[in-house]
């Protein structure tokens, strides 16, 4: 149950569950309504104090830049192939938003704090949404005369994010200084705008939409290993399940359009808290045990926001399981699809904080089983091929197809890795699997030459996927070098030197001067080469080095282990690669 209006006192509590103080008095209407309100004496937000105001005028007047954040916001939606909040929400926000800019921001301060004013006395209102609101009217809560923070606050972060990826809103745009500022001071701009809310009123739709952008951009500006950003992670988390997200009977009362938009935003942060819980190697804050928000529907934005004619012809054409029958990339399809990859890493979290055994290894072969088969039973046309390369499909789509058949295949890597704990003779999986990635990643790297906008994404793909496979490679070929044992791999040899070659060949074009982690990449390109030469030539070790030769492999340990302290996870933002290139494109 969720309560649905606010007094003059404290905050509403939010969505409250079926062991809440109040649960047993639901049968007695007048007793909840009771149980529900708020304590009477001593209100502490009944108007807005004066610092509120004064750090809101100096955030909202980031709106005079509104000519650039709109262009920002429409090239990111060009490209995205799976952003969480549907593109007409946007697109038609941003529009309204221009009518205000135009009529309200002339560029004094007395217009300024009108608007101010006016926007936090909109903010302190509960956005009340009628079960039978439609798209329009929705805006209209919002928009103009209704103009709140949190949407401006959503804007704002789009924008910031978008100027990150390079999306600039001019192509001759040589002021690299301010571009590099944008990102922060929208992020700083967005993160006030949060504070503020927190004390006008209660958590809502855009609340959650705000603090789910803000995460993403805080994540590529501060990188995914900073402590705000986990922190962020956290709020994100606290928020989805004080409105009830989580329940999907607690949003039963919403609008459709609106319903289906809490599921993709669940669904989209699901999966980025996964990806960070595998990352940092942390519990994961949004548990699926707790949850039965199902998947969105495989359903096109313009559906989402259309007329109930619309969602329901939408509806009509959608499998049992909820995809599409027609052969289309819709954002709402790749949501779905990261989702359910998620799904298999939570159990592959959890099992790996388990004790070690045979329980555990039935239980890693019962997941990698059920992950394999939820991957062939997606639509074809989701299913990564090397021959989509030679389609005419974006290239954003291609991008999408490779990395998440790499996250797919990085489910089983990670689950073959924790048997080989238990159990090291078992190896072959891993080896094979390993080779898999490697290989992939490669075919991806070549397709780079082809279009200007994978060169980019390649540095990511080759980072996150391209280290952890080719690092168990390469100690798999230095094992057989030193000990003249064959190793559990029954493809070429020939063809995986040749590939770590090649990988090896790519570090060294990444490890400049003046790049983003270059100490780290030619620390590793100078590991990597030693190896593949201890192993093409045996002959090469040092008299009286072989007992050290060891560190060789020690090194790609502590390269991993000190791969802070190269500036890497400072200057990128490798923890979620899966989660931003799929927002980006």
């Amino acid at each position: 149950m969720t309560p649905s209006s606010r007094q003059d006192g404290l905050l509403p509590a939010g969505y409250l569950g079926p062991t809440s103080f109040i649960s047993a008095l639901e049968e007695d209407s007048e007793l909840v309504c009771s149980a529900k309100e708020q304590p009477q004496g001593g209100p502490e937000f009944v108007a807005a104090q004066p610092w509120w105001t004064q750090r809101a005028i100096k955030a909202i007047s980031h709106l005079n830049e509104f000519p650039v954040m709109k262009q920002l916001i429409q090239n990111y939606y060009s490209m995205s192939q799976s952003a969480a909040i549907a593109a007409p929400l946007v697109f038609d926000t941003l529009a309204r938003i221009e009518i205000t800019y135009n009529e309200k921001l002339g560029g004094t301060n007395e217009q300024l704090s009108a608007l101010t004013t006016s926007i936090i006395r909109n903010t302190q209102e509960v956005l009340d949404i009628s079960p039978m609101a439609d798209a329009t009217s929705f805006y209209e809560l919002f928009t103009g005369s209704s103009l709140r923070l949190e949407i401006i606050g959503v804007i704002y972060a789009l924008a910031g994010r978008a100027s990150y990826f390079g999306l600039s809103y001019s192509p001759s745009s040589t002021n690299t200084t301010r571009d590099a500022e944008f990102p922060r001071q929208m992020l700083t701009a967005s993160d006030t705008i949060i504070q503020i809310c927190k004390c006008l009123t209660p958590t809502n739709d855009l609340t959650l939409w705000l603090v789910y952008e803000n995460l993403l951009l805080s994540s590529v500006v501060l990188g995914d290993s900073s402590s705000a950003t986990w922190h962020r992670l956290g709020e994100l988390a606290t928020y989805i399940f004080e409105l009830g997200l989580h329940r999907d009977g607690a949003s039963a009362s919403l609008p459709p359009f609106l319903l289906e938009s809490r599921r993709r935003l669940f669904a989209a942060s699901y999966q980025f808290d996964k990806s960070v819980a595998t990352f940092l190697g942390r519990p994961p804050l949004i548990s699926l045990r707790h949850s039965d928000c199902p998947l969105p529907l495989d359903i096109s934005d313009e559906a989402l926001v259309g007329n109930h004619s619309q969602m329901e012809a939408a509806r009509s054409s959608l499998t049992a399981e909820g995809w599409s029958v027609h052969p289309v990339f819709q954002r709402a399809a790749w949501i779905r699809l990261r989702f359910i990859i998620g799904t298999f890493r939570e159990e592959i979290l959890e099992l790996s904080l388990q004790k070690s055994g045979l329980e555990r290894l039935d239980q890693l072969r019962d997941v990698l089983r059920r992950c394999n088969q939820a991957w062939n039973s997606l639509p074809e046309l989701f299913r990564y091929s090397e021959a989509c390369w030679d389609t005419d499909l974006p290239a954003s789509v291609k991008l999408m197809l490779i990395v998440s058949y790499l996250a797919y295949l990085y489910n089983g890597f990670l689950i073959q890795s924790l048997i080989v704990e238990d159990y090291p003779n078992a190896r072959e999986d891993l080896l094979n699997i390993s080779a898999t990635i490697l290989s992939t990643v490669l075919i991806f790297g070549r397709q780079r030459e082809r279009s200007f906008d994978i060169q980019r994404d390649f540095f990511w793909t080759l980072l996150l996927f391209g280290f952890s496979s080719a690092s168990v490679l390469i100690r798999a070929l230095q094992k057989q070098a030193r000990t003249q044992q064959p190793i559990s791999y029954y493809g070429s040899r020939a063809t995986l030197i040749r590939n770590l070659s090649v990988f090896i060949s790519h570090l060294e074009s990444m490890a400049r001067p003046g790049t983003a982690g270059f100490s780290f990449f030619s620390r590793a390109t100078t590991i990597f080469s030693q190896i593949i030469t201890e192993v093409l030539e045996p002959g090469s070790i040092e008299p009286g080095l072989e007992s050290g030769i060891g560190n060789e492999s020690n090194d790609i340990d502590s390269m991993f282990f000190d791969i802070d302290g190269t500036g890497l996870l400072d200057r990128t933002n490798i923890a979620n690669v899966f989660d931003q290139m799929l927002c980006e494109f």
